[in-house]
């Protein structure tokens, strides 16, 4: 029997106790007056991450607790250190803040997703307060970490050696594409060096994959059909832009690059219509450019590879998606000349049968769309359109007292100069002005009408003008 009762402390006791550490530590208490040790002072150990949370119970109602918890994660989160390697391809942009306020952003949505590992110590709780304990091993996060490291890197190898296998002079974009899915398998660890084997040597992974790309898109000679245009601002655009895409082989000997997506850029130009297009079987490309708008007559636009496109197939998050459209590329140029619209304006104002001797129609409409890039000029042959503006008040007799009373029609055309085709017609009728006099009355008629004429009839016209912009 004594040996029975030694077998049973030695073999069954043990067990009890691994059974009951695996139990989750214990229950809040409401109403505990007395603040466990943790709420008022923050633990520390150097084997484990800690993450305490709190949230108001009055502030969050029944919430509280799902608050608590992720304030203790963001807790925990902020504990976890990144490094950033001398050989990593991070270490290269350390003077760009925008870029590591992003990437650090990044880190810590990956941070996020590996802690699965962590514990519920203890939480405490009374009436208005409500607090939360995690801890998560030190070692067993990196060793996820290093896990999960290893199982991207093999597949970005993956990625790299079926890109290696294709030949860039008919699988261009495929190869392009298959290296953005190897960058895409690694972009959480952009702060590190990850080194490994590749085709026989030793390279720090990210780097290698960078240069990759950089050489490959230095690859791409890109040409215009016309060097120099000249486009009328807002007006369509009489032929398309046209534009070649070749691929430098090693041989020197260009071939056509075939659906390579392109884009038109320009810091100083509105396009109307779709500044991108895609290259066909003989490398040719046509952008479907309905007109320009510019206030500079001098603008350079730039024919480049669309990266940005070639981007979209591939889960990428913004720290990788911002190293990526940092690749050089080439451009080929075109310089624009643009020319301003020109109207010829004929305007004919009357108060009470005379003409004004300072029109206030004309000179309001003309400032709009000066503002807008067109310009006025006094030979109607040289004009793109013929604004003619006519306008007269009537005498409508006294009001009351002495105030005496006008009205105003205006009607208001545009027209084709070319073909004289009536493109816009508006009439407003029946505005009113007050004055002492009925020539006063009138120029109070003409101010109401320009006010109705900006509000009513402009906006119309811009959006013939400038269709899109």
């Amino acid at each position: 029997m004594k040996n029975y009762y030694r077998l049973f402390l030695l073999y069954w006791v043990p067990c009890l106790l691994l059974v009951q550490s695996c139990f989750p530590t214990k229950v809040a208490t409401v109403d505990n007056t007395v603040k466990p040790s943790w709420v008022e002072q923050r633990p520390t150990n150097t084997m484990y991450y800690v993450g305490i949370g709190y949230a108001n119970k009055l502030d969050n109602s029944g919430d509280y607790q799902r608050v608590a918890k992720k304030n203790a994660l963001d807790d925990m989160m902020g504990e976890i250190k990144v490094t950033v390697s001398s050989n990593s391809i991070l270490s290269q942009y350390q003077n760009n803040q925008s870029f590591n306020q992003q990437f650090f952003s990044d880190t810590r949505m990956v941070a996020s997703e590996t802690m699965e590992g962590f514990q519920v110590m203890d939480s405490w709780e009374n009436k208005s307060e409500y607090w939360i304990y995690y801890r998560m091993s030190k070692a067993d996060f990196e060793a996820y970490r290093k896990r999960k490291l290893r199982e991207a890197t093999e597949k970005a190898l993956d990625f790299m050696y079926r890109a290696d296998k294709l030949d860039l002079k008919t699988d261009y974009i495929q190869v392009f594409k298959l290296r953005i899915s190897a960058a895409a398998a690694v972009q959480k660890y952009l702060n590190e060096p990850i080194e490994t084997e590749y085709n026989n040597k030793n390279v720090f992974l990210m780097n290698e994959l960078i240069a990759q790309m950089q050489d490959q898109l230095l690859l791409i000679r890109l040409g215009v059909a016309q060097e120099t245009i000249l486009v009328t601002s807002g007006k369509s655009m009489e032929y398309p832009i046209l534009a070649n895409a070749k691929l430098k082989g090693k041989d020197s000997v260009a071939v056509p690059l075939s659906y390579l997506p392109l884009k038109l850029s320009s810091s100083g130009i509105q396009f109307r219509g779709n500044p991108s297009t895609e290259t066909q079987l003989d490398g040719s490309g046509t952008f479907a450019i309905g007109s320009i708008q510019s206030k500079d007559p001098l603008q350079i636009i730039q024919v480049k590879p669309d990266i940005d496109r070639l981007l979209r197939s591939d889960s990428l998050n913004a720290s990788m998606r911002q190293l990526l459209l940092n690749l050089e590329s080439p451009s080929a140029n075109i310089r624009v000349k643009i020319e301003p619209i020109k109207i010829f304006l004929v305007s004919q104002e009357m108060n009470m049968d005379q003409k004004l001797n300072y029109p206030i129609l004309e000179p309001a409409i003309k400032k709009k769309l000066m503002e807008k890039g067109c310009t006025f000029i006094s030979n109607k042959e040289q004009a793109d359109y013929i604004l003619e503006i006519n306008a007269l008040t009537k005498d409508q007799g006294v009001m009351w007292g002495n105030m005496l009373r006008a009205n105003i029609d205006m009607n208001i055309v545009l027209r084709d100069a070319k073909n004289g085709n009536e493109l816009y017609h508006d009439a407003i009728e029946g505005l009113q002005g007050f004055q002492t006099t009925k020539e006063k009355a009138g120029i109070e008629a003409y101010r109401a009408m320009s006010t109705e004429m900006l509000k009513r009839c402009y906006p119309a016209m811009e959006e013939l003008l400038y269709p899109g912009f």
